[in-house]
């Protein structure tokens, strides 16, 4: 159970970095293309995320 728990836990901590990366926050804008690779990438991390929290 633990390695899922470490494993939800990187996934958030992904899902966190990447919210941050769109947000206003930031100095630099995301390119349109930037932004839509990092959406898939997101929409793959919640995926995973979901499998992971199906185990416990």
């Amino acid at each position: 159970m633990s390695d899922v728990k470490q494993s939800l836990q990187d996934k958030l901590q992904q899902l966190e970095k990447g919210l941050y990366l769109m947000s206003v926050d930031r100095i630099r804008a995301l390119s349109v293309h930037e932004t839509v690779d990092l959406i898939e990438e997101l929409r793959a991390v919640v995926a995973a995320a979901k499998a992971d929290a199906g185990k416990l």
